[in-house]
């Protein structure tokens, strides 16, 4: 399977650290700075909105009732437009779209249809995979096992996340990570010049740690911090670990590695323990904040000129469920 284009969409709205100093939650610039390495976030809210929602003026429902949250149809769309710029040929024929957000706008029909009705696409497959922050990571993973099969020639993934819309912003452990973003991948059996191969995939899970990062339905985001941080680097090791070992390759012969953007104090800690440069890591953490599962695709998009032919890219993800995951690219 080949990735041979990709979008990403960020929303205009800024909330940085200052923006997290009024809203009273004993927070400070520093405090969040030092704690988790993050500058700013982006999000489908405006500060006025956040505002009113720590201080309960308003709720989501009400919110979304005014159609006030931009939909994660078009949030896709967006992102669908820079792949779609990013390769004028795009194949007219695809066959599969599969979709993925951890915050939908209804429970049902899929994002998949939603999606692929709004961008006029029809006569095809449409559905969703979801595996929280992991999600990006399991949709190749599932669509490189329909282009091996013969059943996919052409697909997109879609990926949208808006997690800062299900936030307690009371509570300063979860609110100061979170920002929104959306993604979509184009995808082919045939290779084409400055694809990306998806040499190998792995997914993995332990269910028995599904409390540790949880959404109850209607309420808001919870994680048990401690237990996540450790799990998160820990696993993100492995995880790139495994898929470079099971490629014969060593961590010195990947020339880029992209983790889950949790947070960016993770995430250094994690390339410093595999001895990865600085140098090598890419991330936008800093200035985008955790975008769930859209995070690490949206770094891979952002830097996509910058990879060059015969560039290994390990991209290593986290997420509930427990789950864990990681692909191993190279520039075609």
């Amino acid at each position: 399977m080949y990735i041979y284009s990709i979008g990403h969409y960020f929303p205009e709205n800024i909330l940085d650290n200052a923006f997290f100093d009024r809203l009273d939650i004993e927070s400070s610039a520093d405090w969040i700075r030092d704690r988790v390495g993050i500058e700013a976030r982006r999000s489908v809210l405006t500060q006025e909105q956040v505002m009113d929602l720590r201080h309960g003026r308003t709720t989501r429902e009400q919110l979304k009732a005014e159609g006030a949250i931009e939909t994660i149809a078009s949030m896709s769309e967006k992102s669908w437009k820079m792949a779609k710029a990013r390769s004028p040929d795009v194949n007219a024929t695809l066959d599969t779209v599969i979709g993925g957000t951890s915050v939908p706008d209804d429970d049902i029909p899929s994002n998949g249809c939603v999606i692929s009705n709004r961008l006029g696409l029809e006569h095809l497959r449409a559905f969703d995979v979801n595996s929280a922050c992991s999600t990006f990571v399991v949709q190749c993973h599932v669509m490189r096992g329909l282009v091996a099969s013969g059943l996919t020639k052409e697909g997109a993934i879609f990926c949208a996340e808006r997690y800062t819309t299900r936030m307690d912003y009371s509570d300063r452990r979860n609110s100061i990570l979170f920002g929104d973003a959306s993604i979509a991948a184009l995808v082919s059996s045939q290779n084409r010049p400055g694809s990306l191969k998806l040499i190998d995939s792995l997914v993995e899970s332990s269910p028995s740690g599904w409390e540790h990062i949880h959404l109850p339905d209607g309420k808001f985001f919870h994680q048990n911090g401690a237990q996540v941080q450790k799990f998160a680097i820990t696993k993100t090791i492995a995880a790139a670990q495994d898929i470079l070992s099971r490629n014969h390759l060593k961590t010195s012969e990947a020339q880029w590695f992209i983790g889950h953007q949790a947070n960016y104090r993770m995430l250094t800690t994690s390339m410093e323990k595999m001895g990865v440069p600085e140098s090598r890591h890419l991330f936008n953490v800093r200035d985008r904040g955790n975008q769930g599962a859209a995070g690490a695709p949206s770094v891979l998009s952002q830097n996509w000129d910058r990879y060059q032919k015969g560039d290994y890219i390990v991209v290593a993800v986290v997420g509930a469920g427990l789950t864990w995951g990681s692909l191993l690219l190279q520039k075609q």
